[in-house]
């Protein structure tokens, strides 16, 4: 049986915080192993330290892993440029809308993300498995927003 690739492994985790109530990462290796991924302790910390997943409290007592909590625009711009750099494959344009493609099932979280940019010049974003409309105002405000996404992948 060949291994999941990191980034799957990644993506699969970051779902599991989405959707589960996890408070350790042995419940994360856990789940990890019920879908066929058997993984080290050790890879399960640098896991949950490269997707800078935080344990929050979650009342009684208790704790859950989440993703960290986006703050400055700072923070939206460095988010924004990690996750262009592991999974956006394309960028193109069309008039006013701007096309992102990414690795399956990365769109949504670099929605959320893109939207939190808090951009005048960004109507809207609309995600799918692997593929981000980005919506602007103006073929010129798409123009230099393409442009600014662009310098994320160098």
């Amino acid at each position: 049986m060949n291994m999941p690739s990191k980034e799957y492994r990644q993506r699969v985790i970051e779902e599991l915080v989405e959707k589960e109530f996890i408070s350790t990462q042995a419940e994360i290796a856990e789940h990890l192993a019920r879908r066929g991924i058997t993984v080290t302790q050790a890879t399960i910390s640098r896991d949950v330290n490269e997707l800078r997943l935080v344990r929050l409290p979650a009342g009684n007592g208790q704790h859950r892993y989440r993703s960290t909590p986006l703050a400055a625009q700072e923070d939206v711009i460095g988010e924004l440029s990690q996750r262009f750099k592991l999974f956006v494959r394309d960028l193109d344009r069309g008039e006013n809308i701007i096309v992102i493609d990414t690795d399956e099932g990365h769109a949504s979280g670099i929605a959320y993300v893109l939207d939190k940019l808090d951009r005048d010049e960004i109507v809207g974003t609309i995600a799918g498995q692997n593929t981000i409309l980005v919506v602007c105002r103006s073929a010129d405000g798409a123009d230099a927003l393409l442009l600014e996404l662009e310098s994320l992948l160098e």
